[in-house]
């Protein structure tokens, strides 16, 4: 809109410059008019055109970026959770430990991935956000050793954190899939 009315002003100006002047080049100002109009026309677009395409080479770069950050948390989230270090309590295993879903928050507030990809990584943390809770759970849980239900909280507790290590593996493994991820082998010992 701007350009348009710039243009439009530049006409009137130019008509207004005609009736004063009467013996004046008409066709060399009228050249030089339209030659000056022709530049800014195609410097604009040329400028449009560099800006959009720095713009997509930076939105390539930092999605290869966050990939890759994406590719090492999942790894490393999978490692975690699939490390058999886990507590006994009565004679039950837990693997009581806190995963944080740093990058799949960045890579879903992004703007990079599409919306499929965001859906599943947003599952995917909202899953691991919950595991960190049932961890919270089983620790209150411990602490209230004397109550009569205990070991009925204990066996529930455990039955839904091993439901949700394994939902949040499977989701790691499909997430990786998705983006063509190759999630890294080795494990902690």
């Amino acid at each position: 809109m701007p350009i348009i009315t710039i243009l439009i002003s530049l006409i009137i100006a130019f008509l207004f410059y005609f009736k004063v002047k009467k013996k004046v080049n008409k066709w060399g100002i009228l050249t030089n008019y339209i030659s000056t109009i022709l530049s800014i026309v195609i410097g604009a677009m040329i400028s449009i055109l560099i800006f959009n395409y720095q713009e997509s080479k930076t939105d390539e770069r930092e999605l290869t970026e966050l990939k890759i950050n994406l590719e090492a948390e999942l790894s490393d989230i999978q490692r975690v959770l699939s490390s058999g270090d886990v507590l006994t309590i009565n004679k039950l295993p837990f693997l009581i430990t806190y995963v944080e879903p740093i990058i799949i928050g960045e890579c879903a507030k992004s703007g990079l991935f599409n919306s499929k990809d965001v859906e599943n990584l947003l599952h995917l943390s909202r899953k691991i956000k919950f595991y960190n809770v049932q961890v919270e759970y089983l620790l209150n849980i411990i602490q209230k050793e004397e109550i009569p239900s205990f070991s009925i909280l204990l066996k529930n507790c455990n039955r839904n954190m091993e439901t949700s290590r394994s939902q949040i593996l499977k989701n790691i493994l499909q997430t990786a899939s998705q983006l063509d991820m190759k999630l890294s082998e080795t494990r902690n010992k």
